[in-house]
């Protein structure tokens, strides 16, 4: 028979509203029949199409697999699906045979995945377990031959506290046999109010606002194998900067929080701060050639894109300093076009005198108001002061005679500039760093820079908790927020402070200082969020490897870092020999091979090393979603992985001589149980605590903790537990979908209008099943 497409509409509508689906799984061999040793089949690529309206979000899913062996395979294709859904189309394009599926409730598809993991021994399935599950067998794929899958489905989203969550589960493809070729996630927000703040605290993803209630977010990648869901979270705006707060709190902790806030379109557009803005540019002898001339048009770029309310200047230095205009002047047509004829003119020769150039740049500043200097430099300072602790000093001195807003943004071109000077003075005068290596363009790194902070929106930026006790909040000061961009703060709230509380943010604007609200609750207990834990110890590790680079070690900092290396799994160039040694090292024998590391690394301030130390400390201080963990740049300036650890939640895992440990595991800690891999103790330690699947899931060979008590999971230990045994392990989790990192969501706020709308799409789906019984029958 020639090939055709089968269309198999299956509706399900479960009372819950619940999480988002996953994507298809294809097992080699039919159910009754799994097939321990098969490769998995190779999904060739995997696209996803999703559109959200009021909290309503369709998913188009299009996977091809490919069956690499050299024989004809059947397959079970499984389509784990949580409770609220309704599947609208199921299309497998086939050769013309027929195709069955069937809906199996979580007790049904709780045995099928415990038999897949029983026979293939293959545990990441297990973040699955207490799901739904849909369920097709497919019959023949012949050998090298392809099978698409198009799947659509319809749920409504969550909403808690003002943000709106989207889960679509993307680990599963990590059981290709091979890398995947093309990965795309493209998702369409369209609301009936402005779309504030969007964020992912899991992939780098695009955000693109096209209207201020339309919002394009995209994510792709190719040659990869997924590990981690792709989780989104935006929120309609109730004010022009969408504020909006995400927490997580163990019970009798201390508690996390992220506050967001991200300016909307109409905002961005009307309410523009004027700025002064001063560019310092290094004209001296080591700019010479493709460097003075990259930027010469950087610094055109910058000019260029100055808004007609903004007022500017130009110092160029070397030996000597060369101002364009002794003044702040007008970003007028005239001014800008006198300022290119200027920069046209630069030849790189002399030396380099960085503390008289900054010292007259910010001579330029108006009190009260958004003062910014761009400063660019190759090297060290060679002419007039050059003690790097008294340049400092002498800016901060000069800076304080002026109020207002100051922020020094700083460029260092190449390998010869010192790292900790540039750094210091940028972070004494809030503003960022950003290197460019040799290979790097100039113009590039500079344009894409000022094209971000061109158009500021908030300045002068202070947040008040209300009756709320916080601490430890990243970053330690705030920046000002800019059109495109969106304010991340990350902090601890204390448990005795936990419940409603106001948060106030107050800022400059065009039209003066204003004040925005957000009552909220700080709970608790909320457990489903624990990446914002992962993401504030990633920040505070930053902040203090910071703190030691640039004022020097102290032991309290480094015993901090090593502890929460070990309690949040993320390891650093100066810890990853954690993932190295053959068993587990206590706390105090880590600090001090740690220290020894840090103090040979920051023995030296220059060099490809010393700028790779600081983009590391800088991408921490900064890390907004998972993909960068435990990763680091080499001198070369090429990102690696750390190999040997991975992450499960708030969690880490080093492997050693063959078993997982938890990186909270101390060498003096002793194990309380030991389970049989696979047996019928290991099923019951994932039923009875559901939130111990995604620890499983890491391998057969795993140390996890269950409630303050070491459990070894390998080739050895108990095959069954009493019921007292697993009363004793603590009180038993029945949530389901707690296995899986960030599936569940908050809890759902009522929105009859939705509720109905899902009612609709429901009642069309039964009525395109009934058609479809009427035609077979």
């Amino acid at each position: 028979m020639g090939k055709r497409s089968l269309l198999l509409a299956v509706v399900v509508i479960l009372t819950a509203m619940g999480s988002a689906f996953a994507d298809g799984m294809l097992i080699p061999g039919p159910v009754s029949h799994i097939i321990p040793d098969e490769p998995y089949f190779t999904v060739k690529y995997h696209h996803v199409k999703c559109d959200i309206n009021d909290q309503v979000a369709t998913t188009y899913v299009d996977q091809v697999f490919i069956n690499e062996s050299r024989r004809e395979m059947e397959a079970t294709y499984i389509f784990p699906l949580p409770a609220g859904a309704v599947v609208q189309k199921f299309t497998l394009h086939a050769d013309g045979k027929e195709i069955t599926a069937r809906l199996l409730d979580k007790d049904d598809a709780q045995r099928i995945y415990e038999d897949i993991v029983r026979r293939r021994k293959d545990p990441a399935i297990l973040t699955y377990a207490g799901e739904g599950m849909y369920q097709a067998r497919i019959y023949p794929i012949p050998a090298g031959g392809e099978r698409r899958i198009e799947i659509r489905y319809t749920e409504l989203l969550h909403a808690d506290s003002g943000l709106i969550g989207y889960v679509y589960p993307l680990s599963p493809e990590g059981l290709s046999h091979r890398p995947i070729e093309s990965v795309v996630f493209i998702a369409d927000i369209h609301a009936r109010q402005p779309v504030g703040s969007v964020y992912s605290p899991s992939h780098d993803i695009a955000v693109n606002k096209l209207t201020d209630r339309h919002v394009r977010i995209s994510y792709e990648e190719k040659n990869t194998l997924p590990d981690r869901d792709i989780l989104l979270y935006y929120n309609v705006a109730q004010d022009p900067i969408g504020l909006s707060v995400i927490t997580f709190k163990e019970p009798g902790k201390d508690g996390f929080y992220l506050l967001l806030a991200a300016p909307t379109v109409e905002q961005a557009t009307e309410e523009v701060v004027s700025k002064n803005i001063c560019f310092v540019l290094d004209t001296s002898g080591s700019m010479s050639g493709q460097k003075i001339e990259q930027a010469k048009d950087a610094l055109t770029f910058c000019v260029n894109s100055l808004n007609p309310q903004d007022r500017f200047d130009i110092v160029a230095f070397s030996d000597s300093i060369v101002e364009f205009a002794g003044e702040l002047v007008p970003a007028d047509a005239n001014w800008v076009s006198e300022a290119r004829k200027f920069i046209s003119r630069f030849e790189a020769r002399g030396g380099t005198d960085i503390d008289t150039a900054l010292r007259t740049a910010l001579q330029r500043r108006l009190s009260g108001q958004v003062n910014y200097l761009c400063f660019l430099t190759d090297g060290e300072p060679t002419v007039g002061e050059t003690n790097n602790a008294q340049i400092v000093k002498n800016t901060a001195e000069e800076a304080a005679k002026v109020s207002g807003t100051t922020r020094l943004f700083v460029f260092g071109v190449g390998y010869d500039v010192n790292t900790n000077l540039l750094d210091k003075l940028a972070q004494d005068n809030g503003g960022l760093t950003t290197y460019v290596r040799p290979s790097e363009d100039i113009e590039v790194k500079v344009s894409s820079f000022f094209a971000k902070i061109a158009r500021p929106l908030l300045t002068q930026i202070n947040i008040a908790y209300g009756s709320a006790e916080t601490y430890d909040t990243f970053p330690r000061q705030l920046p000002d927020l800019f059109h495109g961009s969106q304010l991340e703060v990350f902090g601890r709230y204390k448990a005795a402070s936990a419940g409603r509380t106001t948060i106030t943010l107050n800022g400059g604007t065009a039209a003066g200082s204003k004040t925005f609200e957000l009552s909220c609750d700080l709970p608790e207990k909320r457990t489903n969020t624990d990446y914002i834990a992962t993401l504030w110890a990633s920040r505070k590790i930053g902040y203090l490897l910071d703190q030691i680079r640039l004022h020097g070690e102290s032991k309290e900092l480094v015993d901090e870092i090593v502890k929460l290396s070990m309690e949040y799994g993320i390891l650093t160039e100066y810890t990853a020999f954690l993932a190295d040694e053959d068993k587990a090292v206590t706390v105090e024998e880590a600090s001090g091979r740690a220290g020894r590391i840090m103090d040979r690394a920051y023995a030296a301030p220059k060099g490809a090393g010393a700028t790779s130390r600081a983009q590391n400390a800088q991408v921490m201080q900064q890390q907004k979603n998972a993909a960068a963990t435990n990763t680091y740049l080499d001198a070369e300036g090429e990102r690696r992985r750390i190999a040997n650890v991975r992450n499960v939640g708030q969690r880490g895992y080093i492997q050693r001589a063959g078993r997982w440990e938890d990186t909270r595991y101390q060498p003096d800690q002793k194990v309380e149980l030991q389970v049989l891999a696979y047996s019928e103790a290991y099923f019951q330690l994932s039923r009875a605590f559901p939130q111990v699947n995604s620890q499983l899931a890491v391998g057969d060979k795993v140390l996890i903790m269950l409630n303050g008590r070491l459990i070894e999971i390998g080739d050895e230990g108990k095959t069954k537990l009493t019921a007292e045994e697993l009363k004793t392990l603590g009180s038993a989790q029945t949530t389901p979908g707690q296995g899986r990192l960030d599936r569940t969501q908050p809890e759902l706020t009522h929105q009859p209008r939705n509720r109905a709308r899902l009612l609709l799409f429901a009642l069309a789906g039964l009525l395109a099943a009934g058609l479809l019984r009427r035609r077979r029958s």
